[in-house]
Parts: C-alpha cells; sequence; structure tokens
C-alpha cells in the first residue's frame, strides 16, 4: 500500500515510533502503510536540531530553513550564482552595477513579479530594504553582518526594485541576499530576538512551511500549495527531518528503511551503504574543508605563529584519509578549494614532521618536562578540543589528533558537544580549539573568516586572527570589480594565511548524500547551499 498523508487527527510522534503501522483516528482500526518513500512522506536523518529557523541568525547549514526561506539567489549544483527571488543578477554589463566616482557601488535588484509569501502577501523591495534596515539597526545581531555593515541605504523606486547604495565596492554583492529576506509586514516594529513565532515557524516563499517542530525530535514540513515555482506545489507533500545525532542510529534507521535520506553521508559509511539497491549515495566534491580552529584570544599559546606552525607539522594527515576517511577525500592546505577560479595552489605547505614540530616548540620557549608534556613559565602545554559528538568520523580523527600532539609534548583533551550546542560555543569564543568543518559558498571571499575586524558576532574569525597585512589583502580583494585582479588579491591572501597557519587545514568536505534511489531531480551541491537548494524539484518516481 502507498504511504498516505497523516490524518489530522494522527500525530507524527506515531510515525516516529514505527514506519509499519499508525493507529488510526478515533480508535479505528490499525492500518498498514509502506514505510518506503513516498511523494506523500520523505523522512530524512539530520545531524543535529537548528538552533533557529531565522536563516540570517542560526550558527549552523541552513538546509532546513532553506526549505522555508528563499534568497535572491542560490548557488546551483555547477556552484553558479542563479537568480531565485530575483529577475536577473545584477552586473556591470546589465547596467545592475555602477560604480560612482566617490568610490562607492550602487546595486540594483530587479525583483520576480507574482512572487507572495505564504500568507499571500506579495513579496516586494520593501522587504529587501526592511532586512537591510534590521540588520544594520545594532539592536539585532545575526550571525554576521559582513556585507551589510557596507550598505549605507536601499532606495525602493517601486515595489520590483531595490537600489542597493554600497560605501565602498564590495564584489562579493551577488550573495548579499543568499540568506533571503525578511517580511516587513510581519516583523516590522518587533525585538527579533524575542519574535519566536517567526524564529520557529518563519514566513517565507519558499516550497515549504513548518507544520510541527517538536523540540529533540523532529521538524516537519508541508508542501506549499500554489507554490510559484512548481506549476502548482511540490511533488513530495511532506518532508520530515528526524533529529538524530548520533551516526551509527542515523545510519542504522537509514538501512531499516525508518529513515529514507540521510545528508552529508559520514565517509566511512559509504563501503558499507553503497551496496543497498534501495539507495544512491550522490557524491560531489565540497567547496569546503576540516580544519581544528586554534581560538588565539582564549589559549594564549596559539598566538605564536611558531606554535601553530609546530602542532600542524605534528598531525600525518595523509594517513588520516587513508585510515579513518577511506580514501574518501582530498587533504588540501588553505579555505579556498581547487573548485574555484581563485585557488592558490602554490602555498606554504605543513608536511607531517614530528622534528620539526619539536624543534619549533623549542624555538618557542616550550619545554619537555619530567612527565613529557612541555610548559613555559609554570604552565602546562594544555588545552580542549571540542567537537560535535555522535559524528564518528569527528571523535576517531580527535583522538589521533590527540595521540599527534601528545608525541611532541603537547596535552590536548577532548570534549564533545551535540551539534547545536556547539554552534553557540563558537560564535561565542568559548572555546580553545575546535575540529569542524567551513562549507564555502561560491564566491571566494575570505574577509569573513580571517580580517582581523570580523572577530564575532561581526563574522566567523573564530581563530581570532589579527594581521594587519592579511586585513588589508582581504579588504582591497573585496574592494576588487574586475575578477581577475580580485582573484590575484585572493591568491595573495592564501600564501599569507598559510604563513600565518592560524589553524590545522586536514581536508576537503567531499559531500555524500544516501538519498534513495527513486529520488528523481536530486543533485547535491558543492557549496553551503547544501543538498536541498532545488528541494522543489524533487519527486519520488518508483521503478
Amino acid at each position: 500500500m502507498m504511504m498516505r498523508m497523516l490524518p489530522r487527527c494522527q500525530t507524527v510522534s506515531t510515525l516516529l515510533l514505527t514506519a509499519l503501522a499508525v493507529a488510526g483516528c478515533g480508535g479505528a482500526k490499525d492500518t498498514q502503510r509502506d514505510s518506503g518513500p513516498s511523494n506523500d512522506l520523505l523522512i530524512i536523518g539530520y545531524d543535529r536540531e537548528p538552533d533557529t529557523m531565522n536563516r540570517y541568525a542560526t550558527h549552523i547549514l541552513e538546509d532546513i530553513e532553506s526549505c522555508v526561506v528563499e534568497g535572491l539567489v542560490t548557488n546551483d549544483a555547477q556552484m553558479k550564482i542563479v537568480p531565485v527571488l530575483a529577475a536577473e543578477i545584477p552586473t556591470l554589463a546589465n547596467n545592475g552595477v555602477v560604480l560612482r566616482p566617490d568610490g562607492g557601488m550602487d546595486v540594483t535588484w530587479k525583483l520576480r513579479p507574482g512572487v507572495k509569501w505564504h500568507d499571500g502577501r506579495a513579496h516586494t523591495s520593501a522587504d529587501v530594504k526592511f532586512t537591510v534596515d534590521a540588520i544594520n539597526k545594532g539592536d539585532w545581531k545575526p550571525e554576521s553582518v559582513d556585507g551589510f555593515d557596507r550598505i549605507t541605504s536601499v532606495d525602493t523606486p517601486d515595489s520590483l526594485t531595490a537600489v542597493v547604495h554600497y560605501k565602498e565596492i564590495y564584489a562579493p554583492y551577488q550573495l548579499q541576499f543568499v540568506r533571503g529576506t525578511l517580511p516587513k509586514h510581519v516583523l516590522d516594529g518587533r525585538d527579533l530576538n524575542t519574535a519566536n513565532d517567526y524564529n520557529r515557524a518563519p514566513l517565507g516563499t519558499g516550497p515549504y512551511k513548518v507544520k510541527e517542530w517538536k523540540t529533540g525530535e523532529y521538524i516537519l514540513l508541508d508542501a506549499v500549495p500554489n507554490y510559484w515555482r512548481a506549476n502548482g506545489e511540490p511533488k513530495i507533500k511532506q518532508l520530515l527531518f528526524r533529529f538524530l545525532a548520533n551516526t551509527t542510529t542515523r545510519i542504522n534507521l537509514l538501512k531499516s528503511g525508518e529513515v529514507h535520506m540521510v545528508a552529508l553521508l559520514p565517509w566511512d559509511k559509504v563501503r558499507e551503504l553503497s551496496p543497498l539497491p534501495s539507495l544512491r549515495l550522490n557524491k560531489v566534491v565540497g567547496n569546503g574543508y576540516e580544519h581544528v580552529t586554534l581560538n588565539q584570544r582564549h589559549f594564549a599559546a596559539f598566538a605564536d605563529v611558531r606554535v601553530r606552525q609546530a602542532l600542524t607539522h605534528a598531525v600525518d594527515r595523509d594517513l588520516l584519509v587513508k585510515t579513518i576517511l577511506d580514501g574518501q577525500v582530498d587533504v588540501v592546505n588553505g579555505p579556498i578549494q581547487p573548485l574555484s577560479p581563485a585557488y592558490e595552489p602554490n602555498v606554504t605547505r605543513y608536511a607531517y614532521d614530528t622534528a620539526k614540530a619539536n624543534a619549533l616548540l623549542d624555538a618557542a620557549g616550550w619545554r619537555r618536562g619530567a612527565n613529557g608534556i612541555r610548559s613555559k613559565d609554570g604552565k602546562p602545554f594544555a588545552f580542549t578540543l571540542i567537537t560535535q559528538s555522535g559524528f564518528a568520523i569527528r571523535e576517531n580523527v580527535s583522538q589521533s589528533l590527540q595521540q599527534s600532539l601528545k608525541a611532541i609534548g603537547v596535552d590536548m583533551q577532548i570534549r564533545l558537544l551535540d551539534g547545536t550546542s556547539i554552534s553557540s560555543v563558537w560564535f561565542k569564543g568559548d572555546f580553545d580549539a575546535m575540529l569542524h568543518w567551513w562549507q564555502m559558498g561560491a564566491d571566494p571571499e575570505l574577509t569573513l573568516f580571517f580580517a582581523r575586524d570580523r572577530m564575532p558576532p561581526a563574522g566567523r574569525n573564530i581563530n581570532y586572527v589579527d594581521d594587519a597585512a592579511l586585513t588589508a589583502l582581504l579588504y582591497e580583494s573585496d574592494r576588487t570589480a574586475d575578477e581577475s585582479q580580485r582573484n590575484a588579491l585572493l591568491r595573495d591572501a592564501q600564501r599569507r594565511i598559510a604563513q600565518l597557519a592560524p589553524e590545522i587545514v586536514l581536508y576537503n568536505t567531499a559531500k555524500v548524500d544516501a538519498v534513495p534511489a527513486t529520488l528523481k531531480g536530486f543533485t547535491g551541491n558543492p557549496t553551503n547551499a547544501g543538498p536541498f537548494w532545488n528541494v522543489h524539484e524533487w519527486e519520488i518516481v518508483p521503478r
């Protein structure tokens, strides 16, 4: 029997208890139902619960949020920036971008006509202006203000035109509104920090809307009737995101059919799941990288470049990839990946070399004690690495890093945090070191991650690296409209970052998504747009 929509009086919790039998309404006889994926329901095993559904405020990947709230643009499967709520991408060539004599820039966004919020109100340029004003007002701190603080004002000459005035050239402008807009008619005059009706169930223009969020268990999304770009509505009626932090649990439920899809499949599970005929493992090279952030503000030893270089030399990255990662990824040496035209391959590389690591620590004044642990000025070289709990690969990599650093006299402890909690910890900077990844957008901007004035809440510089030369390079790249000149500056910046070694760069984030073999339209995505970037095109087509 094909899976049917849940009756209104039937709770989703019942479904979570069993995918085979669901109690009917009013004590009616139990009905048997197929537990496989269908156009009625697709169940996604997700590794963490969102901290908020507000795309501008969340500190984690926006997969669930992006099904509800669309951007003016997105990154497609070929890592191109493509319009969504915008009618076109503004450029110099189409006169959508004007460079002013005073050094500023005006960007005119033409909005797509006929797009409506889920409550039926038209999406207009007033929403674009409201979003910029809300972020720049200062009483609400989104996840990042990067780019928005370069905006002086927004004009709205008509309901479908927003002219964004920048105080300076801002090269990454095309992704300025990738997270979408805030609905003015719902949020105007309100405190966005406490607007929990929106933050837990945002009004959007996307193919789905929030039906239910049961904290600690799941978020259920319903397809939107009369969705503007799906010829009526998405083919798949409901998406159920189950929060399953433990890797083993997530994979076991996928194998049993109680979960139909797992995005960002752990790399060590690829070999195990490849033979299953019910699944298709979709792999793309990711535009991101796994690394250890070294928080120079929180742990003073990391402020010495010799220490940071020593720690990087102590890690056998090739061995990590061959063993724990099962050869599914490649060792990389910086934040911009080979997918990008701004990629610079000729940077300082830190080969596995314990002798060099020991020599650098000696030179930095860290001497071994009788217990084998180094110390300086009476303080032992001891710090704590945080990483995501339930993520077996990260737990194993952390243990390997621990052993590698112990071999050079460094005492590293490991603290595991769930995926939601760790997000708020990194944003506050309340940690010594963290093993994690950055999933990058199509634009190669690095300012957000490495400029000295982009430490939280202004950006994601959670290494707290403070280098004037690097910051100058990054801002010069942002203010350069010519792509080839900008890429040259970004290559210089990559070389400077490698010299500074602000983080231990490990390997790239090859993306493997386990999806039903019957799912049509799924492509994956190399960028931080995530695998749900085109969810409105998905359809279950039985074989």
